[in-house]
């Protein structure tokens, strides 16, 4: 986590509880990936012995398993994850107008109006969904659990399977992260202020339009309406289209682990795999690694996405810090 978040979290006396509901969600991924690969390798098993007695008794165990998990799941999302984030946006919001109201008049022009508008809105937006929207911190941490416990039990079943992923993800996974998407909260940033200074101009418009006919001023104000527009339009394209470039990496990276898993299956069966009951098991957990990698790159996405709007907040919250710059 970006460490202005994490003060942000502190400041707003949330930290413990968001704590609280990463511990709790923390296992969910890893007993699901569990439960789906022991399901499909006891079913096969049933199937090979033909052992029809056995199936109604194996679906109702993994039926109630699978109602007790989701069920917790849900609990934990409507209770607790939910409150968090609603206490989130209220008190960051609030914390924001109180610094406004603790300004003089010259620190409030530091800012224009449309800035000021954007972020008590979008930025204060972002900042929850850096933590608790979907494929974010929140989902980033549960999937590396997740990626690590997968791995362990993966490497106990088949060492030279986990090696044949490791080998197709990792590099494909740096050159995401480090490389691809460097450049996207930079983009990013650069949209939000636009942005604001598209915001800023519609108080004109709606306030002045009258005094803008007379004076023969609608097309200049219409220009630095396109100006701020485009201006937009190509910084969030630039950003999209490194978003994009990532996501190709990481799909292109799963299809060649199970390209990769076809060469090598056969010349396992027999020597480390016993069957292919086991084979499928073995097959689910790799799965589970590659869906959690493909996980974590789109939540550091994201992540990037949504820093700009914490660091703009940071630097209301926080003034006279040199601690906000955003990567390039």
């Amino acid at each position: 986590m970006d460490h202005r978040v994490s003060g942000i979290l502190k400041k707003l006396g949330l930290w413990k509880i968001f704590i609280l509901v990463l511990i709790l969600r923390s296992p969910f991924d890893f007993l699901n990936a569990c439960l789906g690969a022991n399901m499909l390798e006891r079913f096969l098993r049933i199937a090979e012995v033909k052992e029809e007695s056995g199936i109604l008794p194996a679906f109702l165990t993994f039926l109630l398993f699978t109602l007790l998990l989701f069920g917790y799941n849900a609990t934990i999302w409507s209770t607790i994850s939910i409150k968090a984030d609603m206490l989130l946006h209220s008190r960051l919001r609030k914390a924001l107008l109180r610094s406004m109201l603790d300004r003089n008049q010259q620190e409030m022009e530091e800012y224009s109006a449309g800035d000021w508008i954007t972020r008590i809105n979008t930025d204060v937006d972002r900042t929850a969904d850096y933590l608790t929207c979907p494929l974010n911190f929140m989902h980033a941490s549960i999937a590396t659990l997740n990626l690590i416990l997968s791995s362990l039990v993966l490497a106990f079943l088949n060492l030279s399977m986990l090696g044949a992923a490791l080998l197709v993800m990792i590099p494909f996974f740096f050159l995401s992260t480090m490389v691809i998407i460097r450049k996207v909260p930079h983009y990013r940033k650069n949209a939000q202020e636009a942005f604001a200074s598209y915001t800023n101009l519609l108080e004109p418009i709606s306030d002045c339009g009258s005094v803008i006919r007379v004076f023969d001023g609608e097309e200049l104000v219409m220009k630095k309406i396109e100006e701020a527009s485009l201006k937009i339009l190509k910084e969030n394209r630039k950003a999209h289209r490194l978003s994009a470039l990532s996501s190709m990496c990481t799909v292109f990276s799963g299809n060649l682990g199970y390209l990769l898993l076809l060469l090598l299956g056969n010349s396992m069966m027999g020597n480390g795999i016993r069957d292919f009951a086991q084979l499928s098991k073995i097959t689910q957990y790799r799965g589970q690694m590659m869906m959690s990698v493909m996980c974590v790159n789109d939540s550091i996405n994201h992540m990037k996405t949504n820093l700009t709007g914490a660091v703009r907040v940071d630097e209301i919250l926080n003034p006279g810090t040199d601690d906000h710059p955003v990567s390039e």
